[in-house]
């Protein structure tokens, strides 16, 4: 029986992390395109606020692409991103499955970020909050 050392449940962490980083930025995606959308819309721009309106548009498109391009980056250079997040290399026995899984859901989350952000091209920004 081995004995986990804090290293190592420290590096276990770490991957669990590398595997999530794709849903986690699209948690956080989500949090801020509603919060800011539903903040601003409080203010009421009104009829003739079409400046507010473009202005919650801006931030959901700029939010968006922030998230895609931070997922992206991390599965395009995936050694580096679990570097980062586990302080140690991938375990050699299991580099191909742990990366791997990582890419699927960074993938899922960068399409379900596509997709909420898509939402603002097509729908107005604040009729629906009213």
């Amino acid at each position: 029986m081995t004995r986990m050392t804090p290293n190592s449940n420290r590096q276990g962490i770490g991957t669990l992390l590398f595997i999530l980083t794709g849903p986690i930025v699209w948690a956080a995606h989500l949090a801020l395109i509603y919060s800011s959308q539903s903040s601003l819309c409080s203010f009421d721009p009104g009829e003739g606020g079409a400046g507010g309106r473009d202005a919650i548009a801006a931030i959901i498109l700029a939010v968006t692409a922030v998230g895609v391009a931070a997922v992206g980056s991390s599965a395009f250079r995936a050694r580096s991103a679990h570097g980062l997040t586990a302080r140690a290399d991938l375990p050699a026995e299991t580099i191909t499955f742990i990366v791997t899984i990582m890419r699927v859901l960074a993938a899922l989350s960068i399409l379900a970020m596509l997709y909420a952000g898509l939402g603002v091209v097509f729908l107005p920004a604040c009729d629906s909050l009213r």
